[in-house]
């Protein structure tokens, strides 16, 4: 349940934080570092990489599990994956930016 809450809680905030331009920014960059992550980790041969390296990076990857067999059915996986990890990737860099938030500079003052 404490779970449950923590995941609204964490929604909630990635989704006000979307209405700030700053914040916007941070998901989007953030984003695609993890769909940069997730095509890194494709390209990569599966031997030099461990399972458990694989799901803390890109843990959408798991529906692949499945192994679709139909074209249409690869598709839907392939978006389900890589906007899995765009999106979760998005609210951290969200949290990364509301934790870092720069403060604007003050105009200074100078004597005539």
């Amino acid at each position: 349940m404490v779970w449950h809450l923590f995941l609204a809680s964490l929604a909630a905030l990635v989704f006000a934080g979307l209405f700030v331009r700053r914040l916007r920014r941070w998901f989007v960059v953030s984003g695609c570092i993890g769909l940069l992550v997730a095509f890194t980790l494709v390209a990569l041969p599966h031997r030099l990489i461990k399972s458990t390296v694989l799901l803390v990076l890109w843990p959408p990857s798991i529906a692949g599990l499945a192994d679709p067999s139909t074209t249409w059915s690869q598709i839907i996986f392939a978006v389900f994956e890589f906007g899995g990890n765009f999106v979760l990737y998005g609210a951290v860099g969200t949290l990364v930016g509301l934790v870092f938030r720069r403060k604007p500079n003050r105009p200074t003052i100078t004597g005539p």
